[in-house]
């Protein structure tokens, strides 16, 4: 008995002496020590990622708070330590490091399959593992399995129907899930290609438990009703994080509910694969080798300007150039690019860190957006003072950009120097290449259509089918599981762009109108959003019926 006494005894005192080592350590590394003995572990930074990535990488997530990580670890010079962090930190998590022990550390490891056990029975989290997903994949091939498993619902619990629901919308690849509460139901829609489709009326029972499942994965407040909500959480599918950012806001029958997928996948696009005609590519691929000026990209919300100025900053990327990205929000990670977030409401606005990051060096840098005066005079500036700058506008052309800045009190004078090129975009459907039917146009649309692209350059032209009374174009069958039954299948941009050169800027001088710079840079041969869109539809990737819902008849 004295023995085993005298062996508790040696076995207390060793864990003293090693966590009195340990806060050595943290001191001599200047790093604050903690004991996970004693330290409590959030359940919601369990299973952010699999235990035996944690454990090879000597650490543990212990807290979490939206992209705000605590992580303990062994050694700050750990080389697989080093490399998970690194990883973190390019996808946008802050990460607050603590020294701990190596038995601290053994012991938390053990804890946390009780702990996402018992998580899991609190707030039957959704669970959607890389395996879930894959068996979902085999059973989902379009949008009519979803319904048929949702017809079903009542039958499931609210974690299965939310894996349907989602899995489905990833396999699907839709943008945005909205449940929207009405007086007998809950309506379930899609946003595929940028349409809205009904998937199903769900029952009304299931409205209440997958609100509150919702607002605890994005960590709202679950006990607030009656004003608008804003919060986002994440799904890593095989080694792959996924986020979703939630918008809830009141409604006349409850909160009503729209999920964001932010799928990598949806914005690695080469330059090469944006849809872009050669005259366009061509004009682009020159323009973004420049070493200073700005690039200016216009469009509504929603209409592809970050995919594509991504794709620029893909297409110039290299070790000897520093790319600064200032965003709101950070919507995706790209590798070995330096991406910050504004937090207006902390006053980081996107005026003061676009000063910041001029600080820092840059060679070049993304500016998500220009709305004050204050951001597009430090935009110029940065332009005019040997940076490349990316930016976007909410103009509905690429005329209008010009007066825009104007109005916002920029000198016209700065203009023609500090702005290299100007593009305006749309993102129209692709016809599906499977169900498309065939026709020739009627002489009315032939003659439309001449009419509409005689201003194009004969050079171009020629690259194009002829318009006869041969042309065959294309228009939405009935639709076919491939394309969901919608008759379309993806999108791509449609664009207009002009270069500033001599010829514009006596004209920006004298604070043009946008009607007078659209007479300008058309007879210098810029091709429209409609006309690049009808050659798309000349050359069979889309039809008359969508570049006419896009941009207007």
């Amino acid at each position: 008995m004295k023995n085993n006494n005298a062996e508790e005894k040696i076995k207390i005192i060793q864990r003293q002496e090693e966590e009195e080592s340990t806060k050595k350590l943290a001191d001599e590394l200047n790093l604050p020590y903690l004991n996970l003995d004693t330290t409590p572990i959030d359940p919601g930074a369990v299973g952010l990622f699999p235990l035996e990535n944690l454990m090879k990488a000597k650490i543990l997530i212990f807290q979490k708070f939206g992209k705000n990580l605590k992580i303990a670890l062994l050694s700050p010079e750990n080389k697989e330590t080093i490399k998970f962090l690194e990883k973190l930190e390019k996808e946008g998590y802050k990460i607050s490091r603590f020294i701990v022990s190596e038995t601290s550390l053994n012991n938390a490891w053990k804890k946390i399959p009780k702990i996402a056990l018992k998580r899991k029975k609190i707030t039957k989290e959704i669970e959607i593992t890389s395996q879930r997903i894959k068996e979902l994949q085999k059973e989902i091939k379009h949008l009519k399995d979803i319904q048929v498993k949702l017809s079903k619902s009542s039958d499931l619990s609210t974690t299965e129907v939310l894996e349907i629901i989602i899995a489905g919308a990833l396999k699907i690849e839709a943008s945005d899930i909205h449940f929207e509460a009405e007086e007998e139901n809950l309506r379930l829609r899609y946003r595929i290609d940028g349409i809205l489709q009904d998937v199903a009326d769900l029952p009304y029972k299931l409205y209440n438990p997958i609100l509150s499942r919702i607002k605890i994965l994005s960590e709202l407040k679950i006990n607030i009703h009656n004003v608008p909500q804003d919060g986002r959480f994440s799904i890593v599918i095989e080694n792959q994080e996924i986020e979703i950012r939630t918008s809830i806001m009141p409604g006349a029958y409850g909160e009503n509910i729209v999920l964001r997928i932010l799928n990598p996948k949806t914005i690695s696009l080469e330059l090469e694969d944006l849809g872009l005609e050669q005259h366009a590519l061509e004009i682009i691929k020159k323009e973004i080798k420049k070493p200073h000026g700005m690039i200016i990209n216009t469009g509504p919300t929603g209409s592809g300007k970050t995919t594509t100025l991504y794709a620029f900053i893909k297409k110039i990327n290299k070790p000897e150039i520093k790319i600064i990205t200032l965003e709101n929000p950070i919507e995706y990670h790209l590798e070995g690019i330096e991406q910050t977030q504004i937090n207006p409401e902390k006053g980081y606005t996107f005026a003061n860190g676009l000063r910041a990051v001029l600080r820092q060096d840059p060679d070049v840098i993304l500016l998500g957006e220009i709305r004050d005066n204050e951001t597009a005079e430090t935009a110029i500036h940065a332009a005019l003072t040997g940076h490349l700058v990316f930016t976007t506008l909410h103009t509905n052309n690429a005329a209008g950009a010009i007066p825009r800045l104007i109005d916002m009190g920029i000198n016209p004078k700065l203009i023609p120097s500090a702005v290299n090129l100007v593009i305006a975009q749309r993102l129209v459907r692709r016809v599906c290449k499977y169900c498309a039917e065939k026709y020739k146009p009627e002489a009315k649309t032939l003659n439309l259509l001449k009419k509409e692209l005689q201003t194009i350059p004969q050079k171009i032209k020629k690259e194009y089918p002829a318009l006869d009374k041969n042309l065959i174009i294309l228009k939405p069958g009935k639709g076919c599981e491939k394309c969901n039954f919608s008759g379309y299948k993806g999108r791509i941009a449609v664009m207009e762009l002009f270069v500033l050169d001599e010829t514009l800027e006596e004209i920006i001088f004298s604070s043009p109108s946008i009607s007078k710079i659209q007479e300008v840079v058309t007879k210098k041969g810029m091709i429209t959003m409609k006309q690049d869109g009808l050659l798309k539809v000349l050359k069979k990737i889309t039809t008359l019926e969508e570049v006419e819902r896009v941009l207007g008849e």
